[in-house]
């Protein structure tokens, strides 16, 4: 089978290799999509964890090829984390912070090839929906362990830096739990701010005064910056996205104290896969407008080693 490999930090090729081969309690999926995350550039650049050399991809979408608990060409998505269940963390109900836990496309081959093999616990069949909404599973069940960490407050004005398609999947779940909030996106590119304003009717406009919750979704410590200056008093920063392991900021503990200020890190996707995929077969938001790249392997290959960016969201389509 074609994959893309990266083989150490900076050198890739697509490469070919053996289709694997199920064991007792494993699927092998198909894959039909898998979207092209900022996590797989920082893989790519070195400045996330990974085990080299991997082929990465971990929004993945597909269809069964063979399994021993699941029908062939059943429609599925893979939650790409798995906790082994039995240490300390996993007893505590953390299974995100899992001392032996495996990622595909992190520490195991992902989404990035023709085929890809995962245990039976990873595999979550859904009705047929089009692909492109389907790959947006994974994500959706990340932006949900974010949600569930605030959805408790109460907040008047909603900042969220960066506009992608993370930033766009939380205003719209945003739009829909928190009624009546002012919901402002910050965007620097121009061309995706006209878009995620004209096909999701979201606001995206310059930060100004004070919000009740900030969320980080652009990536970067600059984009931190931003939401923990616009964090007003008794507000929430919840930081989300995955900013590069060596970025480090200077911000001011007395701002923290005296604002009586919360900051959050939303990791990974405990318990949340499932309650993304009822989302994802209910049509209530329709993920698929997000897809504005596709591409085949070379072309994965190129956005990453050039760190070109899609305008909203690149898929690996076969």
């Amino acid at each position: 089978m074609k994959a893309l490999l990266i083989e150490s930090p900076g050198d890739s090729e697509v490469v070919d290799l053996e289709t694997p081969v199920p064991g007792k309690g494993q699927t092998l999926v198909k894959v039909l999509a898998c979207g092209i995350c900022g996590t797989d550039y920082k893989i790519f650049s070195g400045e996330t964890n990974a085990n080299y050399p991997v082929v990465p991809g971990h929004e993945i979408a597909g269809v069964v090829e063979k399994s021993d608990a699941f029908e062939k060409g059943q429609m599925v998505v893979i939650d790409p984390n798995r906790s082994c269940g039995e240490c300390s963390f996993c007893r505590k109900g953390m299974p995100q912070f899992c001392e032996n836990l495996q990622a595909t496309g992190v520490t195991e081959p992902g989404g990035f090839a023709e085929y890809v093999l995962v245990e039976n616990s990873q595999v979550y069949p859904l009705k047929n929906v089009p692909v492109e909404r389907a790959v947006f599973a994974e994500p959706l069940s990340c932006v949900l362990e974010g949600v569930k960490m605030v959805k408790h407050g109460f907040f008047d004005r909603i900042l969220i830096v960066g506009a992608g398609s993370i930033g766009v999947i939380f205003g719209l779940v945003f739009k829909k739990i928190f009624p009546g909030a002012e919901i402002v996106l910050s965007e620097k590119d121009e061309k995706r701010a006209e878009f995620v304003t004209q096909t999701f009717e979201l606001r995206v406009d310059e930060p100004k005064g004070e919000y009740d919750l900030a969320v980080e979704c652009s990536g970067t410590a600059e984009g931190f910056k931003v939401c923990f200056d616009h964090v007003g008093k008794g507000g929430t920063l919840l930081q989300f996205s995955v900013i590069a392991k060596n970025r480090t900021i200077d911000i001011s503990p007395f701002e923290i104290y005296r604002k009586e200020m919360k900051i959050l890190g939303s990791y990974l996707n405990p318990f949340t896969m499932k309650e993304a995929v009822k989302i994802i077969e209910s049509g209530e938001f329709l993920f698929e407008k997000l897809v504005t790249d596709r591409l085949d392997l070379n072309g994965v290959r190129e956005y990453l080693s050039s760190h070109k960016k899609a305008l909203m969201k690149g898929i690996f389509a076969p």
